[in-house]
């Protein structure tokens, strides 16, 4: 009995001792500025909240405004944040020491970030890229708030004012609809009562990270993680966040088609899709920015940023006339500077998703943009910036296919081509991992060996032309019925084939390609080709399926030839 006694106490000791660490820690968040600091952390690294993100304004603009250098700023939506590289546009500039900043956030729009733009002057930026497109310029009514635009504002604005002072406290909140005025903290109290409303939170959690080694926080990797203010990862992190891994790298042509069918018509009705041309929430809060910021001669340059180019045809004509009218509106301002890049198609490839770019369109934008930058820092001409046209091509990060710029002469009746010879050659669209290469390791083939389509990974193109392709350039044909017979072998159970093709037009699409037999041997197998143009023709030679071998091919006039 005084056993059980004496535990019985033990526990009641330890209850007592947390209700009264609790209560003390509690009482330091509501009376001194240690809340925040000591909250902050875990909001950064998405402890407390969905994304850190959402929490790393103030502290970002007291960083910017210590550099000491020239500066650029980027705010916006998801859609900046996506496009935006500042590393690679600081190195791209030619403007000496300038660091430029990624601040665009997820969801924002001009009315969610006109609250950051006293901030934003006190850290005196040389230049603000003010990001503007269609998902810019709606509006909503009090009966008619859409895609949970009160929670966004009510997160945000609440969220926001926790970090602010009261001098930040401007015309911005006078531009509020009265039920978002309700959650911005207009006094010192209310921003340390707010604050305190995540202290139990963020008692649990480093009690948790304390006593059970658990914690909530996010990977550092995460697209919501921010690192935490002052260390070298954050100062890299203004300038290059995390961002998500791209959607559309592992889809073919065709499911990128079949995503955004599934996706626009519904898209395309809702506001982002439909911008006014003035009188909305969005609209007074954009005026508010960019003569704000003209005001304190900071230089404004309106970006406007394309969406995948399969985008615009979902959309009715004119139903962009809103955004285009817009930016009509401030082109003439002197200090705006309008890169309207929204009707520009860059290429598929350069899209994460629909609307956002990934690292292969950051390149783009980086080395389309910084230019633009360079000329308005240095009040250069815009008319003679000069942007190679080659940005815009995303290049093959397996290089160069090479061939043997081979030409074969038909004699007339027949000719016989190694396969290893080909004239030319393509990798194939890059979500394609095989390639064509030389193998020697089957027995019984001809020559130097044969062509392989390696990794065999069961991979399948369909009737696609996205396969890896082999060219053969033959000359001295004349018009007329041709009968070409190839060696070819598949893998046991591999059931491998390939499309053939003239002059870049397939010929075996509608089926299986042409295929042979699965049985690991060399067989012949045999397609008629139409020459409708005479001397020198292109044959092509595309993978279907992975795996699959060739050795040699022929090519007859002579209906009753069998190799």
């Amino acid at each position: 009995m005084p056993e059980e006694i004496e535990g019985q106490d033990s526990i009641e000791l330890s209850n007592l001792f947390l209700s009264v660490f609790v209560g003390l820690v509690t009482a330091i968040f509501l009376t001194s500025s240690l809340g925040p600091a000591v909250v902050k952390p875990l909001l950064l690294d998405g402890s407390l909240i969905s994304n850190g993100r959402f929490a790393f304004v103030y502290d970002a603009y007291d960083t910017i405004e210590q550099d000491d250098a020239p500066t650029i700023v980027g705010i916006g939506s998801s859609i900046l944040m996506a496009g935006m590289n500042g590393s690679c546009m600081q190195e791209q500039s030619g403007i000496e020491d300038a660091r430029f900043y990624n601040m665009a956030m997820s969801g924002g729009k001009p009315y969610s970030e006109m609250i950051q733009i006293p901030a934003l002057i006190d850290a005196k930026p040389d230049i603000v890229l003010v990001e503007i497109g269609p998902n810019s310029l709606y509006g909503w009514n009090g009966s008619n708030y859409i895609e949970g635009i009160t929670d966004y504002n009510e997160f945000r604005f609440q969220l926001m004012s926790m970090g602010m002072q009261s001098e930040d406290i401007q015309e911005w909140y006078d531009l509020l609809d009265p039920i978002d005025a309700h959650w911005v903290e207009t006094s010192q109290y209310g921003r340390l009562d707010a604050w305190s409303e995540y202290s139990r939170e963020a008692i649990e959690e480093y009690l948790s990270r304390e006593i059970d080694g658990v914690s909530n926080a996010l990977d550092s990797n995460s697209y919501s993680f921010v690192p935490q203010v002052g260390t070298e990862e954050w100062d890299t992190y203004l300038s290059q966040p995390n961002w998500r891994s791209s959607k559309f790298d592992s889809k073919s042509d065709q499911e990128i088609r079949d995503y955004l069918d599934g996706k626009m018509p519904s898209k395309a009705k809702q506001g982002v899709y439909n911008p006014k041309s003035e009188n909305t929430q969005n609209h007074r809060a954009l005026d508010y920015i960019i003569h704000s910021l003209l005001n304190e001669s900071i230089e404004v340059i309106l970006t406007g940023i394309p969406h995948h180019p399969w985008v615009n045809g979902y959309l009715e004509p004119g139903q962009l006339d809103g955004m285009n009218s817009t930016y009509a509106k401030y082109t003439d301002l002197d200090g705006v500077t309008s890169l309207q890049m929204f009707w520009e198609e860059w290429p598929s490839g350069a899209f994460s998703d629909r609307n956002h770019l990934d690292a292969e369109g950051r390149e783009i934008f980086c080395k389309r943009v910084t230019p633009v930058v360079d000329a308005v820092y240095f009040d250069n001409n815009l008319s003679n910036v000069e942007i190679d046209q080659s940005v815009f091509k995303i290049p093959d990060p397996r290089g160069i296919c090479q061939g043997f710029n081979s030409t074969f002469v038909y004699d007339g009746e027949l000719i016989f081509i190694e396969a290893e010879n080909y004239s030319s050659c393509t990798y194939g669209d890059f979500r394609i991992q095989s390639t064509w290469v030389l193998g020697q390791e089957i027995e019984n083939h001809s020559a130097q060996g044969y062509m392989v389509a390696l990794p065999d990974s069961k991979s399948k193109t369909g009737d696609s032309l996205d396969g890896p392709q082999l060219v053969y350039n033959i000359t001295n044909m004349e018009t007329g019925i041709y009968h070409l017979w190839i060696r070819m072998s598949a893998p046991d159970g591999g059931g491998d084939s390939i499309h053939v093709g003239l002059n870049g037009i397939a010929m075996t699409f509608g089926g299986v390609g042409l295929s042979t037999s699965p049985n690991g041997d060399w067989n012949w197998e045999i397609i008629t080709v139409n020459v409708t143009s005479p001397g020198l023709n292109q044959l092509d030679i595309w993978m279907r399926e992975d795996g699959v071998r060739i050795d040699s091919l022929v090519i007859t006039d002579d209906a009753s030839f069998v190799p």
